[in-house]
Protein backbone atom coordinates (compact mmCIF):
# COMPACT_ATOMS: atom_id res chain seq x y z
CA UNK A 1 0.00 0.00 0.00
CA UNK A 2 1.28 3.49 -1.06
CA UNK A 3 2.01 5.77 2.19
CA UNK A 4 -0.80 8.15 0.82
CA UNK A 5 -2.94 5.53 0.97
CA UNK A 6 -2.16 4.75 4.42
CA UNK A 7 -2.27 8.03 5.69
CA UNK A 8 -6.05 7.68 3.84
CA UNK A 9 -6.76 4.52 5.52
CA UNK A 10 -5.51 5.33 8.77
CA UNK A 11 -7.49 8.68 9.09
CA UNK A 12 -10.84 7.03 8.08
CA UNK A 13 -9.97 4.49 11.11
CA UNK A 14 -9.58 7.89 13.81
CA UNK A 15 -12.30 9.19 12.13
CA UNK A 16 -14.93 6.03 12.75
CA UNK A 17 -13.18 5.14 16.26
CA UNK A 18 -14.13 9.32 17.52
CA UNK A 19 -17.26 8.56 15.97
CA UNK A 20 -17.64 4.91 17.78
CA UNK A 21 -16.60 7.02 21.06
CA UNK A 22 -19.24 9.64 20.63
CA UNK A 23 -21.66 6.90 19.86
CA UNK A 24 -21.29 4.95 22.82
CA UNK A 25 -21.44 8.09 25.30
CA UNK A 26 -24.45 8.88 23.84
CA UNK A 27 -26.41 4.88 23.97
CA UNK A 28 -24.67 4.96 27.54
CA UNK A 29 -26.32 8.19 29.05
CA UNK A 30 -29.42 6.83 27.84
CA UNK A 31 -29.10 3.65 29.31
CA UNK A 32 -28.14 5.74 32.58
CA UNK A 33 -31.75 7.44 32.07
CA UNK A 34 -32.90 3.91 31.72
CA UNK A 35 -32.02 2.83 34.91
CA UNK A 36 -32.53 6.17 36.70
CA UNK A 37 -36.25 5.63 35.96
CA UNK A 38 -35.97 3.60 39.18
CA UNK A 39 -36.57 7.20 40.57
CA UNK A 40 -40.02 8.01 38.95
CA UNK A 41 -41.85 5.83 40.41
CA UNK A 42 -40.96 5.91 44.10
CA UNK A 43 -44.28 6.57 46.38
CA UNK A 44 -46.27 4.53 43.04
CA UNK A 45 -45.90 1.19 44.99
CA UNK A 46 -49.43 1.73 45.27
CA UNK A 47 -50.25 2.59 41.85
CA UNK A 48 -48.03 -0.33 40.00
CA UNK A 49 -50.10 -2.81 41.93
CA UNK A 50 -53.36 -1.70 41.26
CA UNK A 51 -52.67 -1.63 37.87
CA UNK A 52 -51.02 -5.38 37.96
CA UNK A 53 -54.60 -6.20 38.89
CA UNK A 54 -55.86 -4.45 36.38
CA UNK A 55 -54.01 -5.72 33.81
CA UNK A 56 -54.20 -9.62 34.75
CA UNK A 57 -58.21 -8.99 34.97
CA UNK A 58 -57.91 -7.57 31.01
CA UNK A 59 -55.98 -10.80 29.86
CA UNK A 60 -58.58 -12.91 31.78
CA UNK A 61 -60.98 -11.03 29.46
CA UNK A 62 -59.06 -11.23 26.64
CA UNK A 63 -57.94 -14.93 27.18
CA UNK A 64 -54.36 -13.99 27.25
CA UNK A 65 -54.28 -14.95 31.45
CA UNK A 66 -51.65 -18.29 30.47
CA UNK A 67 -49.26 -17.03 32.32
CA UNK A 68 -48.89 -19.95 35.45
CA UNK A 69 -49.53 -21.87 32.63
CA UNK A 70 -46.70 -21.28 31.10
CA UNK A 71 -44.48 -21.61 34.31
CA UNK A 72 -46.47 -24.93 35.18
CA UNK A 73 -44.84 -25.94 32.48
CA UNK A 74 -41.26 -24.86 32.48
CA UNK A 75 -40.75 -25.58 36.37
CA UNK A 76 -41.04 -29.12 35.64
CA UNK A 77 -38.04 -28.89 33.63
CA UNK A 78 -35.70 -26.69 36.12
CA UNK A 79 -32.70 -27.29 33.59
CA UNK A 80 -34.86 -24.97 30.94
CA UNK A 81 -35.30 -22.20 34.12
CA UNK A 82 -31.68 -22.01 34.67
CA UNK A 83 -31.65 -21.58 30.90
CA UNK A 84 -34.25 -18.56 30.44
CA UNK A 85 -32.93 -17.24 33.63
CA UNK A 86 -29.72 -16.82 31.97
CA UNK A 87 -31.17 -15.20 28.94
CA UNK A 88 -33.47 -13.03 30.63
CA UNK A 89 -30.13 -11.78 33.01
CA UNK A 90 -27.50 -11.65 30.43
CA UNK A 91 -28.64 -11.55 27.02
CA UNK A 92 -30.64 -8.28 26.89
CA UNK A 93 -28.18 -5.71 26.94
CA UNK A 94 -25.65 -8.30 25.26
CA UNK A 95 -27.51 -8.99 22.82
CA UNK A 96 -28.12 -4.99 21.62
CA UNK A 97 -24.11 -4.49 22.11
CA UNK A 98 -23.22 -6.94 19.81
CA UNK A 99 -25.73 -5.85 17.28
CA UNK A 100 -24.90 -2.17 17.40
CA UNK A 101 -20.89 -3.40 17.24
CA UNK A 102 -22.04 -5.37 14.14
CA UNK A 103 -23.92 -2.60 12.60
CA UNK A 104 -20.95 0.06 13.30
CA UNK A 105 -17.91 -2.07 11.94
CA UNK A 106 -19.65 -4.43 9.19
CA UNK A 107 -22.67 -1.92 7.73
CA UNK A 108 -21.89 1.93 8.36
CA UNK A 109 -23.64 3.33 6.60
CA UNK A 110 -26.82 1.30 8.19
CA UNK A 111 -26.28 2.20 11.40
CA UNK A 112 -27.76 5.79 12.09
CA UNK A 113 -31.06 4.45 11.10
CA UNK A 114 -30.95 1.87 13.40
CA UNK A 115 -29.67 4.05 16.06
CA UNK A 116 -32.68 6.14 15.69
CA UNK A 117 -35.09 3.18 15.91
CA UNK A 118 -33.63 2.22 19.18
CA UNK A 119 -33.69 5.54 20.29
CA UNK A 120 -37.37 5.58 19.45
CA UNK A 121 -38.19 2.79 21.46
CA UNK A 122 -36.18 3.56 23.84
CA UNK A 123 -37.48 6.76 24.56
CA UNK A 124 -41.42 5.95 24.16
CA UNK A 125 -40.55 2.87 26.53
CA UNK A 126 -39.14 5.14 29.32
CA UNK A 127 -42.18 7.58 28.79
CA UNK A 128 -44.54 4.86 29.76
CA UNK A 129 -42.87 3.12 32.42
CA UNK A 130 -43.17 6.92 34.22
CA UNK A 131 -46.76 6.82 33.35
CA UNK A 132 -47.44 3.75 34.25
CA UNK A 133 -45.71 1.93 36.68
CA UNK A 134 -46.89 -1.96 37.02
CA UNK A 135 -45.76 -4.60 39.53
CA UNK A 136 -44.79 -7.66 37.52
CA UNK A 137 -46.15 -11.09 38.13
CA UNK A 138 -43.56 -11.96 40.99
CA UNK A 139 -44.62 -9.69 42.74
CA UNK A 140 -47.63 -11.68 43.18
CA UNK A 141 -46.53 -15.36 44.92
CA UNK A 142 -50.35 -16.06 46.50
CA UNK A 143 -51.63 -15.94 43.11
CA UNK A 144 -49.06 -18.69 41.97
CA UNK A 145 -46.36 -16.92 40.30
CA UNK A 146 -42.76 -17.73 40.75
CA UNK A 147 -40.00 -15.69 41.17
CA UNK A 148 -37.27 -18.36 38.98
CA UNK A 149 -34.57 -15.85 39.38
CA UNK A 150 -34.60 -15.63 43.23
CA UNK A 151 -35.49 -19.43 43.42
CA UNK A 152 -32.72 -21.22 41.09
CA UNK A 153 -30.33 -18.26 41.41
CA UNK A 154 -30.48 -16.69 44.24
CA UNK A 155 -31.35 -12.98 42.99
CA UNK A 156 -31.98 -10.38 46.03
CA UNK A 157 -33.95 -7.82 44.71
CA UNK A 158 -33.29 -5.69 47.86
CA UNK A 159 -29.51 -5.73 47.74
CA UNK A 160 -28.39 -1.90 47.38
CA UNK A 161 -25.91 -3.18 44.19
CA UNK A 162 -28.94 -4.80 42.61
CA UNK A 163 -31.72 -2.62 43.86
CA UNK A 164 -30.20 0.90 42.02
CA UNK A 165 -29.62 -0.80 38.44
CA UNK A 166 -33.28 -2.07 37.72
CA UNK A 167 -36.78 -0.32 37.75
CA UNK A 168 -38.82 -2.67 39.92
CA UNK A 169 -41.80 -1.74 38.48
CA UNK A 170 -41.02 -1.31 34.39
CA UNK A 171 -43.20 -4.15 33.34
CA UNK A 172 -44.85 -2.07 30.49
CA UNK A 173 -44.14 -2.79 27.77
CA UNK A 174 -41.30 -5.56 28.25
CA UNK A 175 -38.39 -3.62 26.58
CA UNK A 176 -36.17 -7.04 26.78
CA UNK A 177 -38.72 -8.38 24.03
CA UNK A 178 -38.72 -4.65 22.37
CA UNK A 179 -35.05 -4.54 22.46
CA UNK A 180 -34.49 -8.49 21.08
CA UNK A 181 -37.48 -8.05 18.51
CA UNK A 182 -35.24 -4.68 17.49
CA UNK A 183 -32.05 -7.12 17.27
CA UNK A 184 -34.29 -9.46 15.26
CA UNK A 185 -35.70 -7.72 12.81
CA UNK A 186 -32.46 -5.35 12.12
CA UNK A 187 -30.30 -8.88 11.60
CA UNK A 188 -33.19 -10.17 9.41
CA UNK A 189 -32.96 -6.72 7.07
CA UNK A 190 -29.26 -6.16 7.32
CA UNK A 191 -27.60 -9.37 6.63
CA UNK A 192 -30.74 -11.53 4.63
CA UNK A 193 -28.33 -14.38 5.38
CA UNK A 194 -29.98 -17.92 6.54
CA UNK A 195 -28.21 -17.58 9.84
CA UNK A 196 -29.34 -14.49 9.78
CA UNK A 197 -32.78 -15.20 9.70
CA UNK A 198 -32.23 -17.97 12.36
CA UNK A 199 -30.68 -15.67 14.84
CA UNK A 200 -33.77 -12.81 13.92
CA UNK A 201 -36.39 -15.30 14.52
CA UNK A 202 -35.08 -17.38 17.42
CA UNK A 203 -33.64 -14.50 20.12
CA UNK A 204 -36.79 -12.89 20.03
CA UNK A 205 -39.11 -16.17 21.07
CA UNK A 206 -36.46 -17.10 23.22
CA UNK A 207 -36.46 -13.57 25.06
CA UNK A 208 -40.80 -14.06 24.97
CA UNK A 209 -40.11 -17.39 26.47
CA UNK A 210 -38.22 -16.01 28.89
CA UNK A 211 -39.26 -13.21 30.33
CA UNK A 212 -42.78 -14.99 30.73
CA UNK A 213 -41.17 -17.70 31.97
CA UNK A 214 -38.72 -16.04 35.11
CA UNK A 215 -42.35 -14.27 36.43
CA UNK A 216 -41.09 -11.01 35.25
CA UNK A 217 -43.25 -10.07 32.71
CA UNK A 218 -47.09 -10.51 31.71
CA UNK A 219 -48.47 -11.74 28.03
CA UNK A 220 -49.51 -8.54 27.41
CA UNK A 221 -46.36 -6.60 28.28
CA UNK A 222 -44.86 -9.03 25.69
CA UNK A 223 -47.35 -7.71 23.14
CA UNK A 224 -46.85 -4.41 23.78
CA UNK A 225 -42.88 -4.57 23.58
CA UNK A 226 -43.09 -6.14 20.27
CA UNK A 227 -45.98 -3.20 18.90
CA UNK A 228 -43.72 -0.77 20.36
CA UNK A 229 -40.66 -2.12 18.27
CA UNK A 230 -42.62 -2.43 15.17
CA UNK A 231 -44.46 0.72 15.23
CA UNK A 232 -40.83 1.95 15.63
CA UNK A 233 -39.19 0.70 12.57
CA UNK A 234 -42.36 1.64 10.88
CA UNK A 235 -43.22 5.30 12.01
CA UNK A 236 -39.35 6.70 13.01
CA UNK A 237 -38.05 6.81 9.66
CA UNK A 238 -40.87 8.28 7.91
CA UNK A 239 -41.33 10.69 11.20
CA UNK A 240 -37.43 11.77 10.39
CA UNK A 241 -37.57 11.86 6.46
CA UNK A 242 -39.99 14.00 7.04
CA UNK A 243 -38.18 16.45 9.87
CA UNK A 244 -35.81 16.62 6.83
CA UNK A 245 -38.01 17.88 4.53
CA UNK A 246 -39.30 20.48 6.38
CA UNK A 247 -35.64 21.74 7.46
CA UNK A 248 -34.42 21.41 3.39
CA UNK A 249 -37.59 23.84 2.64
CA UNK A 250 -35.99 27.01 3.17
CA UNK A 251 -33.18 26.22 1.51
CA UNK A 252 -34.85 25.18 -1.46
CA UNK A 253 -36.92 27.89 -1.65
CA UNK A 254 -34.10 30.29 -1.62
CA UNK A 255 -32.74 28.81 -4.28
CA UNK A 256 -35.24 29.00 -6.11
CA UNK A 257 -35.83 32.37 -6.17
CA UNK A 258 -31.93 33.07 -6.73
CA UNK A 259 -32.50 31.77 -10.10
Amino acid sequence: MKPRARIVVGDAAIQRARHGVVEFGIVAGLFALYYATRGLVAGKELAAFQNAREVMHLERRLGLFRELGVQALLLAQPWIVHILNWIYTYTHMAGLGLFGIWLFWRHTTRYREYRNIFLGILGVGLLIYALFPLAPPRFFPYSGFVDTLALYSGVNYDQPSVAMLYNPFAAMPSLHVAFALFCGIGVIRVGRRLLHWVIGTTFPLLMITAVVGTGNHYILDAIAGSLLTVLAYLLVPRLLAAVDRYRRQPAERAALLAE
